[in-house]
Formats: structure tokens, sequence, C-alpha cells
């Protein structure tokens, strides 16, 4: 966990992490929260997942990306904002099925700060791991 001597993650338990996206958002065009969360292997999104996520956009986050589960999860707008809940794996050796050898890039087009457009393209791993348009 970061600490105030210390850099490092800052923990969804601390009670300060909303007040801390709500002060980057203010220091920036568009802001970018990433969340290691999810259950692995689960094609759907929890409700934590979608708790956290859309709190970070209410607190002002443009963009919300999250990982862990090892496979592709929902893309949505939400408000004005978008949240990718898991983008899968995009260079990763877990060759057992067909979902953990997939990813998905996400183009996020933005102006003035707002979402304008998104765009999902799927990666596919091939026998040397490596990502396949």
């Amino acid at each position: 966990a970061a600490s105030a001597d210390q850099s490092g993650l800052m923990l969804v338990s601390d009670p300060d992490w909303p007040k801390a996206i709500e002060r980057a958002a203010a220091e920036v065009d568009a802001l970018v929260v990433s969340y290691h969360f999810g259950e692995e292997y689960q094609l759907v999104p929890n409700a934590r997942q979608k708790q956290l996520a859309e709190l970070a956009i209410d607190r002002g986050a443009r963009i919300v990306v999250g990982h862990h589960p090892h496979v592709r999860q929902s893309v949505r707008r939400y408000r004005d904002g978008v949240i990718a809940y898991s983008l899968g794996n995009f260079i990763f050796d877990q060759n057992f099925s067909v979902e953990t050898m997939a990813g998905l890039v996400l183009w996020v087009e933005l102006a003035g700060g707002h979402v304008v457009s998104i765009r999902e393209e799927t990666v596919k791993i091939n026998e040397q791991f490596q990502p396949v348009f």
C-alpha cells in the first residue's frame, strides 16, 4: 500500500481513496483509474467491481480499466465515462482455454475531457504467447 513516505498502490480500504480520485480528477484533463479486481476466469463482473467502477466515475474518473480475471469482461458507458471491467490477457501463458488466450484493446477517444467514442479490438494470443490483432 502507498503511504505518505512510500510509493505504492492505494487500497480501496483506505478511507481517503474516493477523495484522492476527486483531487486527481481536478488536476488532469481525463483521469484513468485502474483496479486490480474481479474474480479469476469469471466472464461477468461482480457487484463489487460494478460498485467500485461506478464510484470512480461518480468521483471524476473518465475511464476505469480493470484487470485480474484473466478473461474479457464487458465494457460499458456509465454517465460521462467508460468502464472496462477486465481487458483479459494481452501477453500471458495461460493456454488452457480460449478465453484466457484473448484480450481486448480499448480505444477511447476524448475531447475536452469527455468520452467521444469507444472501440474494442480483440487480440488473440498465439502459440508463442504474443498478441495478434
